[in-house]
Order: structure tokens, then C-alpha cells, then sequence
């Protein structure tokens, strides 16, 4: 699995470098440029996991207000914000919410725990997305079996049924063991 993730992400990677190129949306508006506590930004900008260069759009954003942030408050807050992002169970809950990893973590002392866990969540995410799509099916083979008006359609519709149950029964396993990873 861990394969599909790469191959995954790197398909995924030049556009999520074309939304942030073309998204034209500001880190920062001019009065929060104005009243920035520059270590307090920096501390939320690491436990939201952006990486380092998010000071960068910090720049670009607040110069139109003719304001430089204090990059050393700014470097110190974040510091300290992204060692409280870049754990396994951060990792875990990101992955498994399937939220977008931003790389805040590359060249951190925590980043191939919070690597790890984050992919197993992401897999996690992808079984529970699986059994609620059983779920639809499930329910449109229950009124296709009440509908059906021959033998052999019902037959078919049973057949059917039994299947996505065994991959219901199948998917709550792979959850159970899922859990059983998760960091502690």
C-alpha cells in the first residue's frame, strides 16, 4: 500500500502546486499584517503544519502594507509548532481525516513517525470511505431484491448481497487491525 500512496501523491503533487500558484488568496490581510504578533503567526503556521517556507507568503502578503515580519519570532514560534505537529498520533489523525500533508514536517527530528502514521490513517480513511460506499450498495441490492420479479433475479441480487457483506465483514477487520496500529 504504501506504493499507492507514492504513486498517489505524485500524481497529486503538480496540482496541488497549480492551486497554491493560481489560488491568489493572501497568507495574511493588511490588519493582521498591522497587528501581528510575528511568534504567535509562526507557532500556528507550525502546528497547522505548514513548512518553513510559509514565512515567505507572509512576506509577499504583508510588503503590499509595506510591513516585514519579524522573521525570528516569526522562525522561533514555528519551531516550536511544528515539533507539536510533526508526531505519530498528528500524523495518525491527519492522515485518517484525510487532510493534506504539506510537507511541514521534511527535515524534522519527527518526521518519519508522523510519515508513517499518516499514511496508515490514510489508508484507514480509504476502508472506512469503502464500507460507507458498501453501505449505498447494500441498500439499492436489498430494493433491487424486493423488486425483482423472477428467481433468477433474485437469485442474483442475493448473490450479489452476499458479496458486498463478505467485503463488509472483510473491511471491518482491516479496520479493527487499522486501529490497532494507531500510536498510543
Amino acid at each position: 500500500m504504501t506504493y499507492a500512496f507514492h504513486s498517489s501523491f505524485a500524481r497529486l503533487t503538480p496540482w496541488l502546486l497549480v492551486l497554491g500558484v493560481f489560488s491568489g488568496c493572501a497568507s495574511m490581510s493588511e490588519s493582521q499584517c498591522q497587528q501581528a504578533d510575528w511568534r504567535a503567526r509562526g507557532l500556528a503556521d507550525g502546528r497547522a503544519g505548514h513548512s518553513a517556507t510559509r514565512i515567505d507568503e507572509h512576506v509577499d502578503a504583508c510588503s503590499k502594507a509595506g510591513i516585514t515580519p519579524d522573521n525570528r519570532s516569526w522562525t522561533q514560534g514555528w519551531e516550536d509548532g511544528i515539533r507539536s505537529y510533526c508526531t505519530a498520533n498528528n500524523g495518525w489523525q491527519e492522515g485518517s481525516r484525510n487532510q493534506i500533508y504539506w510537507g511541514g514536517c521534511r527535515g524534522q527530528a519527527g518526521e518519519d513517525a508522523f510519515l508513517n502514521h499518516y499514511r496508515l490513517g490514510q489508508q484507514l480513511y480509504g476502508l472506512l470511505q469503502q464500507v460507507q460506499r458498501n453501505d449505498v450498495e447494500s441498500k439499492r441490492l436489498e430494493q433491487l431484491l424486493r423488486d425483482a420479479k423472477t428467481d433468477e433475479a433474485r437469485s442474483k441480487a442475493r448473490e450479489q448481497l452476499r458479496r458486498v457483506d463478505y467485503d463488509q465483514l472483510r473491511l471491518r477487520a482491516l479496520i479493527t487491525g487499522m486501529h490497532l496500529m494507531a500510536p498510543r
